[in-house]
């Protein structure tokens, strides 16, 4: 019984943290994404809308044996897609 209950709470743990980088990394992207907007009224309100869609379609949170990934090039493209604006860009190069 003490394996199981340790078990159990080794894979809540490993949830939660996966869960908790996620919502990390999504706040600070978004933030990065309206600060590349400088100002630019309509850009800034293309990433409040359609963001959310847009970050959970492009991240992964991987398994077990693979780590959590974030599709930067996938979620710039959306997030243009959406807004039929060409906003961001990525450089392949510079990955």
């Amino acid at each position: 019984m003490k394996r199981l209950a340790g078990l159990v709470v080794g894979v809540v743990v490993i949830a939660g943290m996966k869960f908790y980088n996620k919502a990390s990394r999504h706040d600070d992207v978004r933030a990065r994404l309206i600060e590349l907007c400088a100002g630019d009224a309509q850009c800034q309100s293309a990433v409040q809308t359609h963001y959310d869609g847009c970050f959970d379609s492009a991240y992964g949170v991987g398994g077990s044996r693979a780590a959590s990934r974030l599709d930067a090039s996938a979620l710039v493209s959306c997030v243009n897609k959406r807004s039929g604006e060409e906003y961001f860009t990525v450089d392949e190069k510079k990955k």
